[in-house]
């Protein structure tokens, strides 16, 4: 009987990344419907407890999508396992990469974020290859010693390999 598996090593390609990026933050999924997600994640495969969060992209500093202001509206669903999270989520008002996702495939894995800091330095190394933002957003979370700055920004990678959009999440304390 043969080995089923097959491992093949790719270190002699000796790959020199044009940027370093943090550990995995989370995947994003789009859905129709964010309670009927929950449900069937949790019903199904014991997935949870998920936390239901709404945003409002009119109360960040900053929301621009392909480079355009905008103010949509949507709700996430957020299940921690440790600092990785799953979140689901549904745009219910505006347009967005995930409404353009959505219209494209329907309900799917949208985006896989990476953790990084010095965001602005490591967009400038990433438009060296044509990899630029389709959504820039900055908000405010949380107050005094617990207050943080949260930038996200969402990248062309899915028009690269593995037709996947990457996200950058940059969080500063303080």
């Amino acid at each position: 009987m043969s080995d089923a598996l097959t491992t093949k090593s790719l270190t002699d390609l000796h790959l020199d990344p044009l940027v370093k990026v943090g550990p995995v933050s989370h995947i994003g999924i789009v859905v129709k419907d964010v309670e009927e997600a929950v449900r069937f994640y949790s019903g199904t495969f014991g997935v949870g407890p998920f936390e239901i969060v709404e945003f409002d992209a009119a109360k960040t500093e900053y929301f621009h999508s392909y480079g355009k202001s905008a103010t949509p509206k949507f709700k996430a669903a957020l299940c921690y396992s440790g600092d990785f999270f799953i979140e689901l989520v549904q745009v219910t008002e505006g347009e967005t990469v995930h409404t353009k996702f959505f219209g494209q495939h329907g309900e799917g894995l949208q985006h896989l974020c990476f953790m990084v800091e010095k965001t602005d330095e490591v967009l400038a190394k990433l438009s060296t290859r044509g990899i630029k933002p389709v959504l820039d957003y900055r908000f405010s979370s949380g107050e005094g010693a617990t207050k943080s700055t949260i930038r996200e920004v969402y990248l062309n990678t899915h028009e690269f390999a593995g037709g996947t959009t990457v996200q950058l999440l940059e969080r500063t304390t303080g």
